[in-house]
C-alpha cells in the first residue's frame, strides 16, 4: 500500500473513532466484560460523581434490567462497527484488544441465546427451561429438568444461574425455607449440573424427617465461637470511638461511584467503591496463631480456613468500615431476598501482600490446569442485620480487580493474552456473635429424588469458608441465612480466589 492509501485509511480510521466516540458516550456506557448478572450486581462503578435522586427508575428500565438509552447507544454503536469495519481490526492498543475480544463474545452470546427464544417451543431445552420458569410454570420446569438430566445434558452455568434467580427462594425470617414446589425445582435444577454425591451424615446429627422438601442438618461448628460481641461496641460507639471515625475515614478513598440505575442488576441505590491506602489496615507480619484448614463435612469442595485474621485486625477492618459508612442495596424488581448492607473495598496491596502469605500455600495450586493466582482483593463487606437474606444462589467467576497505572478503579487487571479468573469463593467472617446467620449449603439428597440436604456452616471470627465456582459442574448453590437474634448482626467478606485460564486445544478455556 503507497502513501496515499495509508493516508486514506489513517483518515477513516480517525472518521470511523470520532464516530463511534460520540455515540457511546462513556456516561451512558459499562465497561464490565463479565456477562454474569451476580457477578456484576457489586461490579466497578463509572463514575466518581454523585447521582442525583431518581424516582422513576423502574419505568426507565426495559423489563427491570436495560436502561432505554443504553440499548440505543448499542445498536447505533453496531450499526457504526458494520458501516466501518476495519474498526475490527485495530490491535494497536491493549485496551481495544480487551474490548474487541469481548465484543465478539457477547455478539456470540446474543446469537445463540436469540436462537434459542425463537425456538423455545422446538428442540432446545435450556430455552424451553427457561421460559417455564420465567412465567413460574414449575410442574412444566420440572418435567423438562427431568427430560434434560435423563439426555445427560449438560447445561452453562448462565444458564443455572438464570434458574436460580428465576426460582428466588429465599429462607423466610423465622429460618424456614421458603415455598415447596419451587425448592424441588432448585433440586431437579442441581441434579442436572451436579448430579448426585454420596455423602456420609454424621452420626449426631439427629433431624427430624417432617416431609418436607429440604431436610435442614445441624449447624457445623468447627470449634467455639470467639464469644465477641462486636456488634453491641459498635451500637455503643466504642467500635470505633467517635474521636477516630474521621482519621479512619480519611484512610479510604472514593474511587468511582455507579448510579443506581447503571448497575447489573439495576438498583434503587448507587455503588461506591472505595480503596484504602496502603498501611491504613494493618496486618501482622508474624500473626500469633498460624491459618490452618479444615474440610466441611458432606460438601463436596468446601473447606474452611481458621485464623487467617487474628480478632484484633477483625476489629480494625470494621472500624475502617464503619467509619466510611455502609450503602443499602434494593435491586428493582420484586425478589424475595432482603440484602445486607454494604461496603465495596479495594484492599490495597501491602494488606493482600500479608493476606496472601498466610492463606495462599493452603489453597489448591491448581485448578483444572490452570495456576494459582491469588485472592482478589476487590472486597465486597456485608452487613447482615434481622431480616437480611441472601437468597440461595450460585456464585458467577470474576476477574482479578485493581488500580490502573493511573490510580484508577480497573475491574480486570489480568494480562490480555493470560487472562485469569476465579474458581473459588472466599467469604471471611469478620464476627461471630448472632443467632443462625450461618452460610447454608443445599445438595441434592442421594436418598430421593425431589429431596434437598441443607448444611449449615457457622462462621468463625477470622476464618474463610471456601468452595467452588465459575463452572456449571460442581459449582455449589448456598444463601446467606437470616440472622435471628434481635440487635445482632453479621459481618462477612466477600472475594474470591483466581487462577490461570487453561488453554485448551480450541483456544482459551472460557
Amino acid at each position: 500500500m503507497g502513501k496515499t492509501g495509508k493516508a486514506i485509511k489513517r483518515r477513516k480510521l480517525a472518521e470511523a473513532t470520532a464516530l463511534a466516540t460520540k455515540l457511546a458516550a462513556p456516561e451512558l456506557l459499562d465497561d464490565h466484560s463479565d456477562d454474569d448478572l451476580d457477578s456484576l450486581a457489586d461490579s466497578p462503578p463509572s463514575s466518581t460523581a454523585r447521582p442525583t435522586a431518581s424516582a422513576s427508575l423502574s419505568k426507565d428500565l426495559l423489563q427491570g434490567l436495560i436502561l432505554p438509552a443504553h440499548l440505543a447507544v448499542t445498536v447505533k454503536t453496531l450499526n457504526a462497527l458494520v458501516q466501518h469495519p476495519e474498526l475490527l481490526k485495530d490491535t494497536a492498543s491493549k485496551t481495544t484488544r480487551t474490548q474487541l475480544k469481548g465484543l465478539r463474545t457477547a455478539l456470540f452470546d446474543v446469537q445463540r441465546l436469540s436462537s434459542e427464544v425463537n425456538q423455545a417451543t422446538g428442540t432446545s431445552l435450556t430455552s424451553r427451561i427457561s421460559s417455564a420458569l420465567s412465567q413460574s410454570r414449575y410442574t412444566d420446569a420440572l418435567v423438562l429438568l427431568s427430560e434434560m438430566r435423563i439426555r445427560e445434558q449438560q447445561p452453562k452455568l448462565g444458564a443455572l444461574q438464570r434458574w436460580v434467580r428465576e426460582c428466588d427462594c429465599a429462607s423466610r425470617a423465622d429460618g424456614s425455607f421458603g415455598d415447596q414446589e419451587v425448592l424441588k425445582v432448585l433440586d431437579a435444577i442441581l441434579r442436572c449440573c451436579n448430579g448426585v454425591t454420596p455423602r456420609a451424615i454424621a452420626s449426631n446429627d439427629d433431624i427430624v424427617d417432617d416431609g418436607s422438601v429440604v431436610k435442614r442438618h445441624d449447624e457445623w461448628v468447627y470449634r467455639t465461637p470467639s464469644g465477641l460481641d462486636l456488634y453491641g461496641e459498635i451500637k455503643q460507639h466504642r467500635l470505633p470511638l467517635p474521636s477516630q471515625r474521621l482519621q479512619l475515614a480519611k484512610a479510604f478513598r472514593l474511587l468511582q461511584t455507579t448510579p443506581g440505575p447503571e448497575r447489573l442488576p439495576p438498583n434503587h441505590h448507587p455503588a461506591y467503591q472505595y480503596t484504602s491506602e496502603p498501611g491504613s489496615i494493618p496486618l501482622d507480619l508474624e500473626p500469633a496463631t498460624l491459618a490452618s484448614r479444615a474440610e466441611v463435612p458432606n460438601v463436596p469442595g468446601a473447606f474452611i480456613l481458621l485464623d487467617i485474621l487474628s480478632p484484633d485486625e477483625c476489629k480494625t477492618i470494621l472500624a475502617g468500615a464503619e467509619s466510611v459508612g455502609f450503602s443499602p442495596d434494593r435491586p428493582l424488581g420484586p425478589q424475595t431476598s432482603v440484602l445486607a448492607h454494604n461496603l465495596y473495598w479495594l484492599a490495597d496491596k501491602e494488606f493482600m501482600r500479608r493476606l496472601d502469605s498466610r492463606t495462599l500455600h493452603l489453597l489448591p495450586p491448581e485448578i483444572d490446569g490452570g495456576k494459582l493466582v491469588g485472592i482478589n482483593a476487590r472486597f465486597r463487606v456485608y452487613r447482615y442485620v434481622p431480616g437480611s437474606i441472601y437468597r440461595p444462589h450460585l456464585d458467577g467467576a470474576a476477574p482479578p480487580s485493581g488500580l490502573s497505572s493511573s490510580g484508577a478503579f480497573q475491574f480486570d487487571t489480568s494480562p490480555v493474552d493470560e487472562p485469569q479468573m476465579s474458581r473459588l469463593t472466599f467469604l471471611i467472617y469478620l464476627n461471630d456473635h448472632f443467632t443462625n446467620g450461618c452460610t447454608t449449603f443445599f445438595l441434592p439428597s442421594p436418598h430421593q429424588i425431589g429431596r434437598l440436604d441443607a448444611y449449615p456452616v457457622k462462621p468463625l471470627m477470622g476464618a474463610a469458608l471456601v468452595f467452588p465456582h465459575g463452572d456449571s459442574k460442581g459449582s455449589l448453590l448456598h444463601e446467606g441465612s437470616p440472622v435471628m437474634g434481635e440487635g445482632e448482626a453479621k459481618y462477612v467478606i466477600r472475594t474470591e480466589v483466581v487462577y490461570q485460564v487453561a488453554a485448551t486445544v480450541g483456544g482459551m478455556k472460557k
